[in-house]
Order: structure tokens, then C-alpha cells, then sequence
């Protein structure tokens, strides 16, 4: 019986908070690899939730830098690393984008799988009281999910790791005085281990990705074949001009150019969504 290529295989998942537990499963039963976090690696140094550290890189550029000093430091062709980013900018509503992304450097392939969804999370908010604290806690679902403060004249009190139910009032209500008058903000706590729907979310793109390691390349038999791109242009049912509805997913090796088009089900878009009928 012939082995999947990636039977027995160590692969790094470059994290400091827990994310190799969350890939362990989909890569284990899907590809019978293990994955492990490498010891010693600081993926702090590439920005930080609470703001010690400015993210300067684009999720993707920093998913690569990661995965590539998890190989470094795990001695194996094999990486993971994921990048997520939290956008408040819609009033009451946050969107999470996660990246997922995996490298084998015998092959010289990078994959990538992605999710943009609505966090369930409410956004980061001012609070000037202990209750304020406790009010968003609760509206979170603390202590499941972590808490981070932030504070001072420039942002310089910051709180994290608040899992503790018991400690909250108090570290608010200090953080608080410490502050001086300058705005308190109290907001999720995004790292993987203190945010059990971020989690859900990487855990998800494991699968994914397992699943697309899984494919090979029916041209040039390279693992990894999967959805590369969306093609849009689906027509109006009303007018029959292309509308900005996905028509087709394009499926495609991560090493040579060989694609697949794969129309989507819908023959036709509804005319809400097309610019003729609906400019």
C-alpha cells in the first residue's frame, strides 16, 4: 500500500500560544503527521494584540516569516504558522480574517487557506468603572474567553492573561487609578489560547488545509492541489450581464500551472446583485 508523502512528518506550527493543539488532530487523521511547536521561538517579535509591538508585516508576509523560523528551529521541512487580524471599523460588528499557511521546502510549495467571518466577539470599548468591566466580561463570556486592558496617557498599562473571575475587579480598579484619568479600554483577548472562537476558526482551516494536502496534482502529482481563486462574472437572470457573483472556484497546484475551473452550483444571479439592474 503506498504512504501519503506526508506520513510520519514532523511539522512546526510556529506559535507561542497552544496552536499546535489545534492542528494535531486534522493532521494526524487526515495525513498521519504530527505537528509540534518548536521551543524558543518568539513570534511576539512580529506584533502583538495588545499593542507592545506594532504589526508591521501583512498577515500573509508574516504567516511566511513565522512558518519559516518554526522550520529553522524545528530542524524540519515543515511549517505552519497563522496570522489573524481583528477589523472594529464596522460599528458594533468585528471582522476576523485568519490566514493559515502552510511551507514544505523539499518541495518548494506554500500553501495558503483563509476565512474572513464576523467575529462573535463585541468590539474594544472605554470603560471608566469596575462595573463597565464586569458588564463587558460578562458580555464576552469571561472567563473562557480572556480579557485585555489598555491604558494611560499613551497606551502604555497594559493588562492581559485576565482569566480569573475573582482578580478582575481588582486589576481593573487598579488599572484604573494607574491611569490617572487618561481612557481605560477593555477588549478580547485575540491570541488563540485565550479566544475559544479564534480557535474554532484555525481548527477549521486545519482541516482544510490536511484536506488539501490530502489532493494531489492529477498532472504533476505534487500534494496540495486546491482552491487557488475565485472566478466572478455570474450572469443576471434578469438582463443576462455578468454580475460580481463567483461563477467558478479555481483549483490549482502549488508548484506547477496546471488549474481546474469548477462551476459554482447557481447557474444565475438574482438581479439585487447585478449593477445593471441594480445600480
Amino acid at each position: 500500500m503506498r504512504t501519503h508523502p506526508y506520513t510520519g512528518a514532523t511539522v512546526a506550527f510556529a506559535t507561542m500560544h497552544g496552536k499546535q493543539y489545534l492542528a494535531q488532530q486534522a493532521f494526524h487523521e487526515i495525513l498521519d503527521a504530527d505537528v509540534i511547536a518548536p521551543a524558543g521561538l518568539d513570534t511576539d517579535q512580529f506584533g502583538t494584540f495588545s499593542g507592545e509591538i506594532t504589526r508591521t508585516l501583512s498577515p500573509r508576509t508574516a504567516a511566511q516569516v513565522k512558518a519559516r523560523l518554526g522550520i529553522q528551529l524545528a530542524g524540519t521541512p515543515y511549517g505552519l504558522a497563522s496570522e489573524g487580524s481583528f477589523n472594529s471599523g464596522f460599528g458594533f460588528l468585528v471582522e476576523h480574517h485568519e490566514v493559515l499557511l502552510f511551507i514544505d521546502q523539499s518541495r518548494g510549495i506554500e500553501l495558503v487557506e483563509g476565512v474572513i467571518a464576523t467575529s462573535p466577539l463585541p468590539p474594544a470599548r472605554e470603560i471608566s468603572t469596575v462595573d463597565d468591566a464586569l458588564g463587558y466580561a460578562a458580555a464576552v463570556g469571561h472567563p473562557e474567553q480572556g480579557l485585555m486592558l489598555r491604558g494611560g496617557a499613551v497606551g502604555e498599562l497594559i493588562e492581559k492573561d485576565l482569566i480569573s473571575v475573582e482578580s478582575l475587579p481588582g486589576v481593573v480598579e487598579r488599572t484604573l487609578r494607574l491611569s490617572a484619568g487618561y481612557p481605560l479600554t477593555i477588549a478580547p483577548d485575540y491570541r488563540a489560547h485565550r479566544c475559544p472562537s479564534r480557535a474554532d476558526v484555525i481548527t477549521t482551516l486545519a482541516y482544510r488545509m490536511a484536506r488539501r494536502l490530502a489532493t494531489a496534482c492529477p498532472e504533476c502529482h505534487t500534494p496540495g492541489f486546491g482552491q487557488l481563486d475565485v472566478e466572478r462574472g455570474l450572469r443576471c437572470s434578469d438582463c443576462g450581464q455578468p454580475t460580481r457573483v463567483i461563477a467558478a472556484d479555481i483549483h490549482g497546484c502549488g508548484l506547477c500551472p496546471h488549474t481546474v475551473r469548477i462551476l459554482r452550483p447557481d447557474r444565475v444571479a438574482a438581479p439585487q446583485w447585478c449593477d445593471y439592474c441594480n445600480p
